[in-house]
């Protein structure tokens, strides 16, 4: 008689139970987050500096580290009771939220990281629709044309339905970041899509129990869009913890398609089978140090400098009354880029994404250096108006 087995597989790896004691860096500086009442938190609030200081003087702001592009609260206990919607309002550079808790976290309510949605009205869609905090605005429409999606899965064609390309990150989600942006959709009416959804971290030196909801979908495309344009791209939700329990939700997809799915990481050697997550996923064994942040030697590439304009080094992208820089002629320009632990051999783009018009993407030349620092050059016609720049560095 032989026996059959039926396995299963998914994209993540699988947890053994075993006790686990968590080092998670937390002084509890921010104190216990226990709202009583739906609360809008303000991440514009929160003071740079390094994310492992102590934020006594700040209690309940956070911590914005420009070097880890996040929002950093370091709370003692996280209690949401049921009934209690948890959202934010992002800071200027659009920074991912990250709770490091010394003690537990009890979600019975909601926490919202989901984008936008896609605006009803034509004078709405001047203006890009908002991000989840870590995610990336949607397309704008205006009189000198319809905008693309912005982030990383943003669709590079010049016209066209707003969709993604291929998913980007990976599976540890490290860098922390969110869900890319639908772009405009149409011809004399045009459809408006919704932002991508923002990006959480919750690490616990205990337990995390869901019996509510966290939210990082993308934002629903507009309601008369019934066909060529998505919502938002699903964001990311990392969770860190001794065990994960409760008969919640955790989302992080598009809403309005089966394309934009974002990314959920469940670190944990004990994880209810009531959660449940869309996508799914599996729970994975934590490091007894958990990875938060990339490595200092990773690989990275930015803009240095535009026109001979020196270039912020935490940029803001604000598309309202002020640029990150300004330059004073349409004409072809020279963007230099640097990257860093990064082979010359590589390939450099840089996608310009007009606010009322198309997008691109552009192949820079290596100019000079090495694997540890290298210059490129990309050069760029301008229009009139909003451009924003994003760099991209892959390896074949």
């Amino acid at each position: 008689m032989k026996s059959k087995y039926l396995l299963t597989l998914v994209a993540a790896g699988c947890a053994a139970a075993r006790a686990l004691a968590l080092t998670i860096p937390s002084d509890g500086s921010d104190g216990d987050f226990n709202p009583t009442a739906d609360i809008v938190v303000d991440l514009s609030l929160a003071p740079a500096g390094a994310w492992d200081a102590s934020n006594t003087a700040n209690a309940g702001k956070g911590i914005y580290d420009s070097s880890k592009w996040a929002v950093v609260f370091k709370h003692a206990s996280v209690n949401i009771p049921s009934g209690v919607t948890v959202t934010f309002i992002n800071h200027p550079t659009h920074a991912p939220v990250v709770w490091l808790v010394s003690g537990n976290v009890t979600i019975d309510g909601t926490v919202s990281v989901k984008g936008g949605d896609g605006p009803l009205g034509q004078v709405d869609q001047l203006t890009p629709a908002e991000p989840g905090p870590g995610g990336f605005r949607a397309g704008a429409a205006g009189p000198a044309g319809k905008g693309r999606g912005y982030g990383p899965g943003a669709d590079a064609n010049s016209d066209g339905p707003g969709r993604y390309g291929l998913a980007y990150g990976n599976p540890q989600i490290v860098p922390l970041i969110g869900g890319s942006g639908a772009g405009i959709y149409g011809g004399g009416l045009q459809w408006s899509g919704g932002a991508g959804g923002g990006a959480i971290l919750i690490a616990s030196a205990g337990s995390i129990s869901i019996q509510g909801m966290i939210n990082a979908n993308g934002g629903d495309p507009h309601p008369g869009n019934t066909g060529g344009n998505l919502g938002g791209s699903g964001g990311a939700v990392r969770l860190i913890a001794e065990q994960v329990s409760g008969n919640g939700e955790i989302q992080a997809i598009n809403p309005g398609d089966l394309f934009g799915f974002g990314r959920i990481r469940i670190e944990t050697p004990v994880l209810a089978p009531t959660v449940r997550t869309a996508p799914e996923t599996v729970a994975v064994i934590p490091a007894a140090i958990p990875i938060l942040w990339p490595a200092d030697d990773a690989p990275t590439v930015h803009v240095v400098s535009v026109d001979g304009v020196v270039a912020p080094v935490d940029p803001t992208a604000a598309l309202v009354s002020s640029a990150d820089v300004q330059i004073q002629q349409n004409g072809t320009v020279q963007v230099l880029l640097e990257t860093k632990n990064f082979p010359p051999s590589g390939f450099v783009q840089l996608r310009t994404v007009q606010k009322y018009g198309p997008a691109a993407w552009v192949t820079a030349a290596h100019s000079e250096g090495d694997f540890a620092a290298s210059t490129w050059i990309a050069d760029v016609t301008f229009a009139p108006g909003f451009t924003t720049l994003q760099a991209r560095a892959t390896v074949p």
